[in-house]
């Protein structure tokens, strides 16, 4: 089993993937690899367009490289935390819903499906970073959507659910979700 042929059936939102990645012994492998690419993502996103927070006006130096390392090895480790509470949500909503009750499969398909949210980073990052427009926000609901799209899928194949219950269920954690990122931001 190829990455990039994996990876590339999984962009395609082919759910059949997911058990041959699987059996063939590379989700732990793809899914870390996937992981971490994201985080490198928004990190070295976050980093070009904010750069200018950083730059000290007193002395006129830029940000120093082992704060940069820092900030990217933080990314990573943001991304791990983000994917294991996305993948929990995930796991006890469809699980609720009648899914099937193991929890690594509903995690290593998340990471395996944290591909489709690659183009996502860097627009997540200009939007953090205070760039706003309606090019920004069109760009931002369409990468945002085609992410739910792949995630989708790879829950759908974890959790042995219908279309129709997986429907629910992920409406159902991005409700919750973003009711809790409301309450803490």
């Amino acid at each position: 089993m190829r990455y990039v042929a994996a990876m590339r059936s999984i962009l395609q939102l082919d759910e059949n993937i997911y058990p041959a990645i699987h059996s063939a012994g590379r989700a732990v492998t793809f899914c870390m690899i996937n992981v971490v690419i994201f985080g490198i993502l928004h990190a070295f996103s976050a980093l070009y367009f904010i750069e200018s927070l950083f730059h000290d006006a007193v002395t006129g130096q830029a940000m120093p490289t082992a704060v940069k390392v820092q900030f990217i090895t933080l990314g990573v480790g943001v991304a791990f935390l983000m994917h294991a509470g996305a993948a929990l949500f995930l796991w006890v909503f469809s699980r609720g819903f009648g899914g099937r009750t193991a929890f690594l499969p509903v995690y290593f398909n998340l990471g395996l499906s944290f591909i489709g949210l690659w183009p996502l980073a860097p627009v997540i990052a200009a939007a953090q970073a205070g760039a706003g427009g309606t090019l920004l926000h069109g760009v931002l609901a369409l990468t945002a959507i085609y992410g739910l799209c792949v995630i989708f899928f790879g829950t759908k194949n974890a959790s042995g659910l219908s279309m129709t219950r997986m429907s629910v269920a992920m409406l159902v954690t991005i409700v919750v979700v973003i009711s809790l990122l409301y309450l803490w931001l």
